[in-house]
């Protein structure tokens, strides 16, 4: 299974801006904020993608429209571009390589942690993402 989730990362929603000048929420404070959006809401910050029980990367969205995947080490191993359409987000990694092409996901409802699941919109591909302190 090759991952996409922010190399196609990620997800997708209602997008919540910070306000300029602000130290990120902790990972309470973005819980709050995402179940209180509709499905597939999500705001800047660190996330973790994975199947719920193994993370297979982490990916910080960024308010300016940038994202960056981090491997374990929370090294950047690939960056791009995302935006909210509609229903979905979509992620537009750097480059034109194979797996550099932009995939957009739908999430589903927040659970009480903040974690949702986002599904590719050709439904092939489904990630738990949760919110993490910074």
């Amino acid at each position: 299974m090759t991952f996409r989730f922010g190399m196609a990362v990620a997800a997708t929603l209602a997008l919540t801006a910070c306000a300029e000048g602000t130290e990120p929420a902790p990972a309470g404070d973005v819980a709050d904020e995402i179940a209180s959006q509709e499905p597939g809401g999500m705001q800047p910050g660190l996330y973790a993608v994975g199947d719920g029980t193994q993370v297979y990367s982490r990916t910080r969205v960024s308010d300016d429209g940038t994202y960056v995947d981090l491997n374990d080490a929370m090294e950047p191993v690939a960056n791009g571009t995302w935006e909210v359409r509609d229903e979905t987000v979509c992620f537009d990694p750097e480059g034109d390589g194979e797996d550099q092409q932009e995939a957009c996901w739908t999430n589903g409802p927040a659970d009480a942690d903040g974690s949702f699941m986002s599904t590719s919109v050709d439904g092939e591909q489904s990630y738990r993402v949760t919110p993490l302190e910074e």
